[in-house]
C-alpha cells in the first residue's frame, strides 16, 4: 500500500523523464521477483499511463486494486549530484501526496492479504492501513516518511509495534538523535517490533530481532540511479522474511532486489533478474558468513528458488 508516481530523474550521467515510480511499484517489484504474488492498492491520476498499468501486469503484479481519480498523478524531480545527494521537488502539488495515498474502503484489500507493506506515505494514511491490519490479524511492515518522523514520534512507537519496521538511517536519526544504529535496533525491539533493519544506502543494512543484530553490506553493482533502492529492499526483505522466518535472510533478499533497481533508470530499466544472477548474489552474501547462520539461510533461500 503506497503512492504511484512519475519521476523526472536526472544524474551526472544521464535523466529520464516521467519514469514510473512510487513506494508501492518499487516495493512491489522487490517482492514479486522472488516468487510471491503481489497487488498494490494505490490511486494514480487521470495522466498515468495505461503502458505502465500494462507493465506491472507483465510483472505479475495484480493491479486490481489500484484506482484512477481526477486529476493529476504524483510527479517529483529528483536530482543527484555527483556526490550522490539527493533533492526531491514536488511537480504537482504536495497535498496531492495524501489525495493519492489509498484510504477508506480501499484498506478492505488487507484482509484477504497474507501481508501487507505499508510504504511510505503521510502517517494519517499509515496508521489507519496499520490499524486495519492489525484489527484483521494481518502481519505488516513499515516504512516511515522522512517529513512524518520529527513530531510524529510516539504515533510512530504505537505503528512499530507487532510490526516489522524498516526506516532508512536519516529516519533513525531523526527518531532517535544520537543513539547508535545497534541502540535504536534494542529501542524497536522494546517497543514490540517483530524485527527491524535499517537501511544504509552503499552501507547496506543493520538488522536486528530480539538479540540478534547483523550489518550485511550492499554489493558491488554499478549504479545507474539510486531511485527506488530503499522500497525494493523493502519488498525483498518480506520474500526473505516470509520464507526463512529470519532478519537476516530478509536483509539478504532486500540487498539482492535493492542491487538490481539501482542499475538503471525507473522501475522496469531491464528485465526481472534472473534466478541464477539473485542465487549468486545471495551466496556473495551469506555463503561462510555470520557464523554459520548465512549458510543455514542460503539453503533455504536457495531450496525455495528452486520450486
Amino acid at each position: 500500500m503506497g503512492n504511484l508516481t512519475l519521476d523526472d530523474t536526472s544524474t551526472p550521467a544521464d535523466s529520464v523523464l516521467a519514469a514510473p515510480g512510487g513506494d508501492a511499484l518499487y516495493a512491489a517489484l522487490g517482492l514479486c521477483w522472488w516468487g510471491f504474488r503481489v497487488g498494490i492498492v494505490s490511486r494514480v491520476g487521470e495522466d498515468y499511463p495505461d503502458d505502465h498499468i500494462q507493465r506491472m501486469l507483465g510483472a505479475g503484479i495484480d493491479v486490481g486494486d489500484i484506482r484512477r481519480v481526477p486529476g493529476p498523478t504524483v510527479h517529483y524531480r529528483v536530482s543527484y549530484d555527483a556526490d550522490g545527494q539527493r533533492v526531491f521537488e514536488h511537480l504537482t502539488p504536495p497535498a496531492r501526496l495524501d489525495d493519492l495515498s489509498p484510504t477508506g474502503a480501499e484498506l478492505s484489500a488487507i484482509e484477504a492479504a497474507r501481508w501487507v507493506h505499508v510504504a511510505a506515505m503521510p502517517i494519517e494514511r499509515q496508521a489507519e492501513a496499520v490499524r486495519r491490519a492489525k484489527g484483521a490479524g494481518v502481519p505488516f511492515s513499515l516504512d516511515p516518511h522522512e517529513e512524518y518522523v520529527t513530531g510524529y514520534e510516539s504515533q510512530l512507537g504505537e505503528l512499530i509495534h507487532g510490526g516489522v519496521f524498516l526506516p532508512s538511517e536519516l529516519e533513525v536519526s531523526l527518531l532517535f538523535p544520537g543513539l547508535s544504529i545497534d541502540e535504536a535496533l534494542a529501542r524497536f525491539s522494546s517497543l514490540g517490533s517483530r524485527a527491524a533493519a535499517v537501511k544504509r544506502g552503499a552501507l547496506g543494512s543493520c538488522v536486528g530481532a530480539r538479540q540478534w543484530t547483523w550489518s550485511v553490506p550492499a554489493l558491488p553493482v554499478p549504479v545507474m540511479d539510486p531511485t527506488g533502492a530503499g522500497d525494493a529492499y523493502c519488498g525483498g526483505f518480506i520474500a526473505g522474511f516470509l520464507t526463512t522466518s529470519s532478519a537476516l535472510g530478509g536483509a539478504a533478499c532486500g540487498t539482492v532486489s535493492a542491487a538490481h533497481i539501482i542499475q538503471g533508470f525507473g522501475a522496469f530499466h531491464s528485465p526481472a533478474p534472473s534466478r541464477e544472477w539473485m542465487q549468486s548474489s545471495l551466496r556473495a552474501l551469506l555463503e561462510e558468513r555470520f557464523d554459520g547462520e548465512g549458510d543455514r539461510l542460503l539453503a533455504v533461500l536457495t531450496r525455495s528458488g528452486d520450486g
